[in-house]
């Protein structure tokens, strides 16, 4: 589980560090709808990321199921 846990901190933090520097290249200012566009951003990353680990986790289950 430790394997699994560590998958999603680091494509969390992976994403999250790189929608950091892309919004700062490419953002102006302080718009309400940007901050709204960014908070909406930050929460699909953490769901993709919660979905990699997921695929990870089913991969490992198939090459389980095929070594029996």
């Amino acid at each position: 589980m430790n394997k699994y846990i560590g998958i999603f901190l680091i494509t969390t933090f992976i994403c999250v560090a790189l929608y950091g520097v892309f919004g700062l290249l490419f953002g102006n200012g302080g718009d309400i709808a940007e901050d709204a566009i960014k908070t909406f951003g930050l929460i699909i990353v953490v769901l993709l990321s919660f979905l990699i680990t997921q695929m990870f986790y089913v991969i490992d289950l198939l090459k389980n199921a095929n070594k029996c």
